[in-house]
């Protein structure tokens, strides 16, 4: 029998004295403030990209350490991490490293103008931790004021500036500066100072820009030429950024010293934080002082769950990633118990599939702030309702999302609201010399965020992620929203990300996670599964082709690599089936322990281009 969810306490968490302490930064973050012109990036041609640590960075997308292992999705972050640890760093002082080494290299999906997730293993205790950074509703937006908007990235009128009042509006409240800053002041060894000193120099030295990079600036580029930073790396007449640049970002380099010499406090209070709210309100925004001198880190209490042997623990409400991985286990555990032979691929993921139904029903119609909202967990995974939606399944036959449909008696919530797809984020996963773990995402929504930036890094638009109403006529509207997740003063919204570690007894065996919207769990749990069930080389578990189901609509999509054979046997069995580019980003370290002492074996996703590092 499945174990009861862990699911308890919340407390904010109060800034330390050196995050509030403002004299020191207020001469520079004038001349920050100042730094809007189209100088704050320098793109120059070149033929040598900066050097990279060949000495920890892995030459492919997986690879084995005796030490210690970091995993991310991008080179220069999983470089920047190792060169922490090598230095004696714990894993939150290395996450904090690749995060904001993420925020130079990979600015389109994450960096200080957003937030995130952090789950966190000390080894000398053996205690989890989950610290809550997401980005939270300024105290004015209501879900009147959102609604409607039009969702997906800005588009140019004319010769205006492409990013609408709209866009404004889901600007939410920057939580990842505290949220690095909280994480390191718990677990963290080495001091703010020297964890951001590999992200100044990446951003002073240049970097070489990746496909992916690359690939969105071209569907980005009417919102990036009106920006001051996004203009300079695509100037008049260029369709995005060329391969053949190495991009420099002075004015971040300054904001992350002046972070690491005064603390997250600049982001919060003063001419830093003025700047934020100016920009935002530029564009409709209604973010203000006030706003960012409340926010506040939030530790919740885990989810925990007992699945194949293992104890999973991971992302709780606000997050619905954990809560819909863990759902879906508990009903492959009955339709794919392992132990035997390999399942067929296409009965694999036939049953996955039809697992993900119910669950994201669930997320749809009961999901919310959990301070302001009780998110029904312990009910929904109630042992006799995960039999009853168990019961339904047919290993021949999909059946419509609605079969799987469960609501819970005597509680008040809407019908199911639809799941914005989502795109962007990163995910860093982090094993260090002794032991502990860090697995964090981090996120400001779709690429680019709200397309306006500051002081060298982009504003979110995390508050799309609230449930939106529809635009009358739109696709969307013949479902309505639940009022559980719908814009309110200060509420953070519903996210997919799910940070994840697993446990075998008191031991951590895998720690796990993904970037991409909706498509994380999904990713996150086939990765995982693989991993654990079929007990695949980590590798090949974060490589291998994935599919994507999410209940509403009701169609699968598959990627491109899977086999055709399997995909013509999921249309034979009623599944709609359609191509997907590809689904979230994972990455992933096993751990084993043997005779001869700890293998950690590290993935990063080949979707992306990332190489992990270690020693």
């Amino acid at each position: 029998m499945a174990a009861r969810p862990v699911l308890g306490h919340r407390r904010r968490v109060k800034p330390s004295f050196a995050s509030t302490s403002l004299r020191p930064w207020i001469t520079l973050a004038l001349c920050l403030a100042g730094c809007g012109s189209a100088r704050t990036v320098a793109a120059t041609r070149t033929a040598t990209p900066p050097a990279s640590q060949p000495s920890l960075l892995a030459p492919q997308h997986a690879a084995t350490y005796r030490r210690f292992a970091i995993a991310t999705d991008h080179p220069e972050a999983s470089s920047a991490g190792a060169e922490i640890l090598a230095a004696g760093g714990t894993a939150a002082d290395a996450a904090a490293a690749a995060m904001l080494a993420l925020g130079v290299a990979s600015p389109a999906s994450s960096g200080l103008g957003g937030g995130g997730f952090a789950l966190y293993y000390r080894a000398s205790d053996r205690s989890v931790t989950f610290l809550d950074f997401r980005e939270s509703a300024p105290a004015a937006m209501t879900a009147g004021l959102i609604a409607p908007m039009v969702m997906g990235p800005p588009v140019t009128d004319g010769g205006a500036p492409p990013t609408s009042r709209a866009m404004g509006l889901t600007v939410g409240v920057p939580g990842e500066p505290r949220g690095i800053e909280e994480l390191l002041r718990r677990f963290g060894t080495l001091g703010l100072a020297r964890v951001v000193a590999p992200a100044v120099r990446l951003a002073e030295q240049g970097f070489t820009p990746s496909e992916h990079l690359a690939g969105l600036s071209q569907r980005f580029v009417g919102a990036l030429r009106h920006d001051p930073l996004g203009s300079t790396w695509v100037p008049d007449g260029a369709d995005g950024i060329r391969a053949d640049v190495t991009l420099r970002n002075p004015a971040l380099a300054q904001t992350l010293r002046s972070f690491g010499a005064h603390g997250a406090g600049i982001f919060y209070e003063g001419p830093l934080a003025d700047d934020i709210v100016r920009t935002a309100g530029r564009i409709g925004g209604v973010l203000t002082a006030d706003d960012l001198r409340r926010y506040r880190v939030t530790e919740r209490a885990p989810l925990v769950g007992n699945r194949y042997g293992h104890r999973w623990v991971t992302a709780p409400p606000e997050s619905a990633g954990g809560y819909t991985m863990l759902a879906s286990l508990a009903l492959l555990e009955r339709w794919l118990p392992g132990g035997g032979a390999a399942p067929a691929e296409a009965d694999v993921l036939h049953a996955m599939a039809e697992s993900w139904r119910g669950p994201f029903l669930d997320r749809a119609r009961y999901f919310g702030d959990p301070d302001y909202v009780s998110v029904p967990v312990e009910a929904l995974l109630d042992p006799a309702r995960v039999a009853t939606r168990a019961a339904l399944f047919d290993p021949a036959r999909s059946r419509p999302s609605r079969d799987y449909d469960l609501p819970l008696p005597d509680r008040a919530a809407g019908p199911p609201a639809p799941v914005p797809p989502g795109t962007g984020t990163s995910h860093v996963c982090v094993v260090d010399a002794e032991g502990n773990i860090a697995s964090v995402t981090t996120t400001i929504n779709i690429p680019f965020g709200a397309g306006v930036s500051v002081a060298g890094f982009w504003l979110n638009d995390e508050l799309d992620d609230f449930t939106i109403p529809p635009a009358p006529g739109s696709p969307a509207a013949q479902l309505p929203g639940s009022a559980l997740n719908q814009a309110a003063p200060n509420r953070r919204p519903v996210s997919t990300m799910t940070p994840t570690i697993v446990f075998q007894g008191d031991d951590p065996v895998l720690v796990i996670g993904g970037s991409g919207g909706t498509r994380i769990v999904t990713s996150v749990e086939q990765a995982a599964w693989r991993a654990i069930v079929l007990r695949a080389p980590v590798g090949e578990a974060v490589a291998h082709p994935r599919i994507h189901q999410a209940a509403q609509p009701e169609g699968l999509s598959a990627e491109a690599a899977t086999a055709e054979a399997v995909v013509a046997a999921l249309r034979a069995r009623g599944h709609q089936t359609d191509s997907l580019r590809y689904g979230a980003i994972v990455q992933a370290i096993r751990i084993t322990r043997g005779a001869d002492g700890v293998s950690l074996e590290a993935a990063s996703d080949p979707r992306k281009g990332g190489r992990p590092a270690g020693r």
